[in-house]
């Protein structure tokens, strides 16, 4: 009896802890997995959302500042779009770094998830065996015990019946002493061989669920096997990422004492194409100074919007007349005339009727015509157009409004194709929209 209580007590004591056990298994497969937030939708992808629309929207304004930076050598203009694209880039490659490094991160947490629950599915294996073992053995200590009492049967085999104990007894006490004994061992005997089969049937369950757990283990080491390989993978992307971030800071930091360089000898550059502009410009006021002489147009009077035609048949203007800030030399200068969109090659035509003064280059000009327009109103007006591709007149020709005088073009100091149109009134340049007429829409 004694011996059935401490096989029950034991086996209480085995399934309290497959229960429990069981409860550990079941919460860590029922948590989700540690990676879920990355592996989907991460905060990062809005990050890096936003910064390649900003990226993108620098690219726009690059091609603006194209013609801010009219006059502007190519070298500084590529230092300066460098710069400016890797500032739009590295946020992005920030934002790919961070969540690279998340990705890792819940890489290492998923392992340390898979590896407890290894741990757990190894530990009730050991367990489970050891109960088996211990009941195996229990087994076989009853079976030690059925086999002395079959012995003892054996050697009382001719005494064993009802009469052989009544007469067999040497006294009333001997008799009651024998049948005590021999009932005794009959329930022993039954005692262990409900136990064996008790303990038969525990370990046949014992069995089919140490199978169902040996079974885990083996799945959990695969997918531990495959995190190890993840975690790689995920710690080398974010390596990359984070090399990609420290090169492009690298980069940034060497363009930028490249553009200081650059920019200190623009700034003498472009002195010097001022002041031969200037002398341009000085040229054209002698030249008016001598005309209004000889004309004696004493009362100049304004001649009002849409004196002057548009030079282009479709004029889109891309930078107006005016004082602006140099956005990489750092410096305020004047630009002298009006911009207007002109692809290269593009028909270039007379404001006005008038004389060419001359069609050749004019330093960071270009090639230059300049049309001679008389007097207006007592104003002298005269008209250039730069950077032309090739002249359609020459020096001394009469032309009349609207006629082809060249095709646009890219030289002197310009950027791109385009047209930089200038007009002078009384020796001095003006705002171009002041005379020419509405854009025709």
């Amino acid at each position: 009896m004694i011996a059935r209580n401490r096989f029950y007590m034991v086996l209480a004591a085995l399934l309290a802890v497959v229960v429990v056990s069981g409860w550990a298994f079941s919460a860590a497969l029922a948590a989700p997995p540690a990676s879920s937030q990355v592996y989907g939708k991460s905060d990062y992808d809005d990050e890096i959302a936003k910064a390649n629309k900003k990226a993108k929207q620098m690219e726009r304004e690059l091609e603006q500042l194209e013609h801010d930076l009219e006059d502007t050598d190519d070298a500084i203009l590529e230092t300066n779009a460098k710069i400016v694209r890797l500032e739009a880039k590295l946020p992005i490659l920030e934002a790919e770094a961070k969540k690279a490094t998340e990705r890792y991160d819940a890489a290492k947490v998923q392992q340390k998830i898979v590896a407890d629950k290894l741990k757990a599915a190894i530990a009730l294996d050991e367990e489970i065996a050891r109960q088996i073992q211990e009941d195996e053995a229990r087994v076989e200590e009853l079976k030690i015990t059925l086999g002395a009492l079959a012995r003892e049967q054996y050697m009382d085999a001719g005494g064993s019946d009802s009469l052989a104990l009544v007469f067999g007894a040497e006294s009333s006490s001997d008799f009651v002493n024998r049948f005590a004994a021999q009932s005794s061992a009959a329930r022993v005997q039954a005692n262990a061989l409900d136990e064996i089969e008790e303990i038969a049937a525990t370990n046949r369950n014992r069995g089919a669920r140490q199978e169902a757990v040996r079974e885990y283990i083996e799945e959990l080491k695969a997918e531990a096997d495959a995190l190890v390989k993840e975690a790689r993978a995920a710690k080398k992307a974010a390596q990359e990422k984070k090399d990609a971030v420290d090169a492009a800071l690298k980069q940034l930091s060497e363009l930028k004492a490249k553009l200081a360089k650059q920019r200190s000898e623009a700034i003498a550059k472009q002195k010097e194409i001022e002041r031969k502009q200037e002398k341009v410009r000085k040229k054209i006021l002698e030249l008016v100074k001598k005309k209004l002489a000889q004309e004696r147009a004493l009362n100049p009077t304004p001649m009002g919007k849409g004196y002057l035609s548009f030079p282009t048949k479709v004029p889109y203007i891309t930078s107006n007349y005016g004082n602006r800030y140099h956005p990489v030399l750092h410096y305020w200068r004047l630009h002298a005339g009006t911009d207007f969109r002109a692809y290269c090659g593009t028909a270039i035509y007379s404001a006005a009727e008038g004389r060419v003064e001359w069609a050749q280059p004019m330093g960071g000009f270009g090639n230059q015509v300049m049309l001679d327009h008389g007097i207006v109103k007592g104003n002298s007006v005269l008209t250039s157009y730069n950077h032309l591709s090739r002249f359609a007149v020459k020096k001394g020709q009469y032309v009349t409004r609207g006629q082809l005088v060249g095709y646009s073009g890219s030289t002197g100091t310009s950027t791109a194709c385009h047209l930089h149109f200038e007009v002078y009134v009384n020796g001095k340049t003006v705002d171009p929209m002041s005379i020419l007429g509405p854009i025709p829409k």
